[in-house]
């Protein structure tokens, strides 16, 4: 199960997927710091959704459920962006695209190609791919399935950011200036 966490930032709120350490909305007061307040989507979901706007609700506790609600009602889908496919989720970008040889690759996070023996897997058509893609969505986030097909990502550092000692200070120092924090 997925936590998200509230947190001041200057003059508004952010929604925060706490795996992911990415933040997937945005929360402004109306009429001041009591609300009420408008919940907008952050880049996740479908690229061509009529608003951004995930509702008006009169506490910050109501924030994170209206989020949900939206991301329940326009979940990520595939959407084709020239001669690509791309998808925005909670948790990362995935992207679909041919190679020169006309085989497609999936890639998360813009550079991480999914692999089969330690190189990039190819698929014959973009549903392949892109079925692949979504099977190993959540693949090195914490308590994420593990999808045994010999499929995997090339490893970026950033997903595990628990890890990495800088992040974890940065993520601190974030944790420490913010005045709500919400489960």
């Amino acid at each position: 199960m997925t936590t998200f966490l509230l947190f001041k930032r200057y003059d508004y709120y952010v929604i925060v997927n706490d795996d992911a350490d990415f933040i997937v909305a945005r929360v402004y007061p109306l009429n001041g710091q009591q609300g009420p307040y408008r919940v907008e989507c952050a880049d996740v979901g479908p690229l061509d959704r009529e608003t951004k706007e995930a509702g008006i609700v009169k506490s910050l506790g109501d924030a994170i459920p209206a989020f949900l609600a939206y991301y329940e009602k326009y979940p990520p889908r595939w959407d084709r962006v020239h001669d690509e496919y791309w998808k925005v989720t909670l948790y990362v970008f995935l992207r679909v695209k041919q190679d020169q040889q006309g085989y497609w690759v999936a890639y998360r996070d813009e550079e991480y190609p999914l692999l089969r023996d330690g190189k990039p897997a190819r698929f014959a058509t973009s549903a392949e791919a892109r079925r692949a893609a979504d099977a190993h969505e959540l693949d090195l986030f914490p308590n994420a399935l593990v999808v045994d097909d010999g499929l995997s990502w090339l490893p970026d550092p950033e997903i595990d950011w628990r890890s990495i000692p800088h992040r974890v200070e940065e993520r601190a120092k974030w944790q420490r200036s913010a005045s709500v924090f919400l489960p």
